[in-house]
């Protein structure tokens, strides 16, 4: 008997096993948030409802079956994997207990919180720049930089349109 259920585990049958389908590329913290919010809602058991409400919320370039039944179970596996169980906490009778689903749930929603306010940071930072940069060509001492910054802005969105094919590009190999 014991055998079997060893067999079991190494196959990765069972409820909650680690199977690794689908892309390589990493989820962002918000499709995982989405992910697990959406099992948080519609129960782990129930992947056709995850993937279809959540399927609008992908990431820019990704795949049309990124959100697909299997990569929701196979992602939420993983997050189940990598979190620990709640423990239970003795109270009075009625007292919520923490599910490792709200676990999930408060640790990416706080992850995503630090990521949004790096962003708001970044977006401030580059606004006061541009502003600086704005004023010093209203004033008229950037004017003999003005081809050069323009080269630059050029290939800066050369450079931007590159990667995003070559990230479009391994995404699209790690599905053949």
């Amino acid at each position: 008997m014991e055998g079997r259920d060893d067999r079991k585990m190494a196959n990765g049958v069972g409820k909650h096993k680690l199977l690794v389908i689908g892309p390589t590329e990493p989820w962002s913290v918000r499709e995982k948030l989405c992910l697990a919010t959406s099992v948080m809602k519609s129960g782990d058991q129930n992947w056709v409802s995850v993937s279809r409400a959540i399927k609008p919320f992908a990431e820019p370039g990704r795949p049309p079956d990124w959100f697909s039944q299997k990569h929701c179970a196979s992602k939420y596996s993983e997050l189940l994997e990598t979190t620990e169980a709640p423990k239970r906490k003795r109270g009075e009778k009625g007292e919520a207990v923490e599910t490792v689903e709200d676990v999930i749930v408060r640790r990416l929603t706080g992850e995503r919180i630090e990521e949004l306010k790096k962003l708001i940071k970044e977006t401030r930072e580059t606004h006061r720049k541009l502003k600086r940069e704005a004023e010093l060509i209203q004033a008229g001492h950037l004017d003999s930089k003005l081809e050069e910054l323009w080269e630059d802005i050029q290939l800066k969105r050369k450079q931007e349109e590159e990667e995003e094919e070559l990230k479009r590009k391994n995404t699209d190999a790690a599905y053949q």
